[in-house]
């Protein structure tokens, strides 16, 4: 074989390998620190906050490439995505931020009190939370309401029905049940308290995609009137809110949680790895390693399923960068059917 021979042979080996990894295999990206994540209506495009450097990076993550960028006149950090606009929070505030998402313009600003913590949505109504425990709505043109309800950490169902404030305290933590009714939270009464020394150290919650269950993440497990400690995600019931119905076991320590938007699964992890779990059997099923190994119960810059819901994006960074796989999951023929109409093709 000549030398120009073995010269065209590599460089053909080299294009397959870029030209699978363009077609949706496994993706990793070297990024500056990341402040938090949102996913598009259809679940193809995902938006990451690089914090320091002011920008946004949009990934599509069926094809597994970057792009664009946007610079913004802020420092990004949590984000969710709308219908029609992109919230983004303020580092070190209460503002919220209300983009177009193709042009990254600013089309609104809203100011929610304390510095934000979480922002979801809910049937078009971006909600937030602040490190203050306010909760407020806020709509696509930035008129807020205020809630009389508290939270460090707030989640939704599904269907957007109901919304799930967590108030994470030194002896207990408290999970409220609210109606919404547009921007306001209604009072259900249903409410949850964890055992004393249980629940500490909450770095998230989530609702499974039916809405019939939540699941708290706490750095320090939970532990049952006999002071044993368990090292995982426990669930429970979304009706009676009491009632303890499974846990997804992640090892020392619990960091996050994430639920699929069609399939009855969820994702937790801890600062080393991770596994899909049954949303049903809470058995674990596809194990995967963190981006990069993070020590204690740091919570991750990114953790959604994406990829028009074969996939998941996992983020994790310290104070100078960030490194975030996008990972390909094993689903079932019945499951990606299900994606199929879930995420129909254009």
């Amino acid at each position: 074989m000549t030398k120009n021979c073995l010269r065209m042979g590599l460089v053909a080996l080299v294009a397959a390998v870029f030209v699978s990894a363009g077609y949706g295999d496994e993706a990793s990206f070297k990024l500056p620190a990341m402040g938090g994540c949102a996913v598009s209506p259809d679940n193809a495009t995902l938006v990451v906050s690089l914090t320091a450097k002011t920008e946004l990076v949009f990934i599509d993550t069926v094809a597994g490439k970057e792009t664009k960028r946007v610079t913004v006149e802020f420092q990004p950090t949590q984000m969710v995505w709308s219908d029609k606009a992109l919230f983004v929070a303020q580092k070190g505030s209460g503002v919220v931020h209300i983009l177009d998402p193709e042009s990254g313009k600013e089309v609104g600003k809203a100011t929610v009190g304390g510095p934000v913590k979480n922002l979801i949505m809910a049937k078009g109504v971006c909600f937030a939370s602040t490190s203050n425990r306010e909760v407020a709505g806020i709509d696509e043109k930035g008129k807020v309401t205020k809630a009389s309800g508290q939270g460090t950490f707030i989640a939704t169902d599904g269907k957007g029905e109901y919304l799930y404030t967590c108030v994470d305290g030194r002896a207990t933590t408290d999970v409220i049940k609210f109606k919404l009714d547009g921007a306001k939270l209604l009072e259900t009464g249903a409410s949850f308290r964890s055992l004393r020394s249980s629940l500490i150290n909450v770095q998230g919650m989530g609702v499974s995609a039916d809405g019939k269950q939540f699941g708290v993440v706490a750095g320090g497990g939970w532990s049952d009137q006999d002071r044993k400690r368990h090292y995982s995600v426990p669930f429970y019931d979304t009706e009676d809110m009491k009632s303890q119905v499974g846990e997804m076991e992640t090892g020392a320590y619990p960091s996050g949680l994430t639920a699929h938007p069609a399939l009855p699964l969820m994702f937790a992890c801890n600062g080393k790895e991770g596994a899909v779990f049954s949303a049903k059997s809470y058995a674990a099923g596809q194990k995967l390693k963190a981006p990069r190994e993070v020590p204690g119960a740091a919570a991750p810059s990114v953790l959604a399923f994406v990829g028009k819901g074969q996939k998941l994006a996992w983020g994790v960074s310290n104070a100078d960068s960030g490194d975030l796989k996008i990972y390909d999951l094993e689903l079932t023929k019945d499951q990606q059917e299900e994606l199929k109409k879930a995420f129909p093709s254009k």
